[in-house]
């Protein structure tokens, strides 16, 4: 038997570059130049059950690369930040975790990804709840160009991509309250946004078909952010345009917004003197 594995579910969560900025095309000059794929797993697993799973690892740069892989405790805030530890959480399930291997080589080919296998094996007699971890991927190719006002100057530069996983043991699922619309809860943006709580023992997502209708007769759709809402959270999550127009209050905001069991009605005014541009595409 393999002796490292992996188990567990995953969602994945793509981050790059020395800290958590999401993988994009530039990650290659940044000292990643790797993909994964799928880019998130969510399973479902009963006490007692081996789990066994596969990713992709793309190496999209033109030289080989060295990738370091390790699972980490992640946590995400009401306010929307994700962060990593690895040192053990107080509940994490990590320990049920093996990994293929610890660090792997990719060669620089899209068409030949490095099939990378893990297995979550879930205790007898384990409780239900959902188990969340991640698969941290590392770029070990150190000594990138980095320009200071000296010049260039040679230093290693870590990128990682994480993959979120999730895994729900047992008897465990959302439930997801919906709340009202607010306009300036959120300090940064100004846009509407709706107040959910997650009474449930999952994570849980929503969708919307959402449309506002300002006091000059313009009509938006809105799209709800579809982040994670865990266990026990209160969050508040932005209404967004699909298009770009600026708005003038009050606002009315009609349509549905959907959870995992069924829908809620929005059917509210919002009042403000402020002349809010939502926009974005």
């Amino acid at each position: 038997m393999w002796h490292q594995r992996l188990r567990k579910s995953a969602l994945a969560v793509a981050l790059a570059l020395a800290g958590m900025s999401s993988a994009g095309a530039n990650s290659a000059d940044n000292g990643f130049s790797g993909g994964v794929t799928p880019s998130r797993f969510e399973m479902r697993g009963e006490q007692g059950q081996l789990l066994r799973k596969s990713l992709k690892i793309y190496n999209l740069g033109a030289r080989p690369q060295q990738f370091n892989v390790k699972t980490v405790d992640w946590r995400f805030s009401a306010a929307g930040e994700i962060s990593f530890q690895e040192p053990l959480a107080a509940d994490s399930c990590r320990q049920w975790v093996r990994l293929e291997r610890h660090r792997i080589n990719v060669v620089p080919d899209p068409q030949r990804p490095r099939n990378f296998r893990f297995e979550i094996q879930v205790p007898e007699g384990e409780l239900d709840r959902e188990c969340r971890f991640a698969i941290m991927i590392e770029s070990l190719d150190g000594d990138y160009a980095a320009n200071f006002a000296q010049g260039a100057v040679k230093m290693p530069i870590s990128g990682r991509i994480a993959v979120i996983v999730y895994l729900g043991v047992g008897d465990v699922a959302p439930e997801i309250e919906i709340g009202s619309i607010a306009v300036g809860r959120d300090s940064k943006s100004g846009f509407p946004s709706l107040e959910v709580v997650n009474r449930g023992s999952a994570h849980g997502r929503l969708d919307a078909d959402l449309t506002a209708a300002d006091a000059e007769g313009n009509r938006v759709r809105l799209s709800i952010a579809t982040s994670p809402i865990l266990p026990g959270q209160q969050r508040q999550l932005l209404l967004t345009p699909q298009e770009q127009k600026e708005l003038v209050y009050p606002v009315h905001i009609t349509g549905k917004v959907f959870t995992d069991k069924g829908s809620a009605t929005i059917d509210q005014t919002l009042h403000t003197n402020r002349r809010s541009l939502l926009a974005t595409k």
